[in-house]
């Protein structure tokens, strides 16, 4: 039988974590989605899936625990190679870009719990703002981190993670370019014919919607960038073994003498 010690992996378990939660969450609300038929099943935005009661529960909890994670794994990342170069010799410019990529990484997940608990259709505006936030920081984070590692190999890490990262934060930035490129080709394309109509949400292939093509690109586009972003994390996983997290508690009681509550209660009484 084979039996694994979860407490000798350290913190490797955490980007795993976050990426069965994605998967898990994104394929119950599709399912429950595609069964209610509140979407079309050919190539949905995931947001859309989750715009309807249950799939707008699971998503918001899924996703308000994964914008934790991710912080905590943004935060984990930026005091890891922090370390590192404190021990190695202070290098001033991976410092900074270590530090900026943390902040971007924040901005990733604080966008994150806004997409959760304001669903597509609540507050368009903000949805979207918060959609681009969440992730175009993360690409930047991506992008910030690749350079850290390119700094930092083969000090800390092989060169073919180098080379993986490379490649998880080339299709991710260009997979976020061509969703939002064909976000609005679609949008613009369906107000060409309907000018005084609201964009689809959702799109469906059973109507005549002109835009639909482009709208399937972007969707797809959508959902290579989150995968994309998901397999860039699981590369943190055996850097992370070697990291442990301590916590405490401590409880202090402070004796009084009997004087001071003699004292007390007969002032008190007065």
């Amino acid at each position: 039988m084979l039996c694994i010690d979860l407490s000798e992996l350290g913190l490797a378990p955490l980007p795993v974590l976050i990426g069965i939660l994605f998967f898990g969450q994104s394929f119950l609300v599709y399912v429950i989605a595609v069964i209610k038929q509140d979407v079309d099943p050919v190539l949905p935005y995931l947001s859309s899936a989750a715009d309807h009661r249950p799939q707008s529960c699971i998503f918001s909890i899924g996703t308000n625990i994964s914008s934790v994670l991710l912080a905590f794994l943004v935060y984990v990342r930026y005091n890891q190679i922090k370390g590192i170069l404190e021990q190695a010799g202070h290098d001033g410019i991976v410092m900074t870009v270590n530090y900026r990529s943390k902040w971007f990484g924040y901005a990733s997940a604080f966008g994150m719990f806004i997409v959760a608990n304001v669903q597509e259709t609540a507050i368009i505006p903000v949805h979207m703002t918060a959609a681009v936030v969440a992730f175009g920081g993360f690409n930047v984070f991506m992008i910030l981190q690749c350079y850290v590692t390119h700094r930092l190999t083969p000090d800390i890490t092989l060169h073919q993670v180098l080379y993986y990262r490379l490649v998880c934060t080339g299709i991710g930035c260009a997979s976020f370019l061509i969703a939002i490129i064909y976000g609005i080709l679609a949008s613009h394309t369906y107000h060409q014919t309907y000018p005084d109509l609201p964009t689809p949400r959702p799109w469906n292939r059973h109507f005549y919607q002109p835009g639909y093509g482009y709208h399937q690109v972007s969707a797809a586009a959508e959902w290579i960038c989150a995968i994309s972003q998901i397999f860039f994390m699981q590369s943190f996983g055996p850097e992370f073994e070697e990291i442990f997290m301590e916590y405490g508690l401590r409880s202090e009681y402070i004796y009084r003498n009997t004087y001071e509550y003699d004292w007390f209660f007969s002032n008190n009484r007065r």
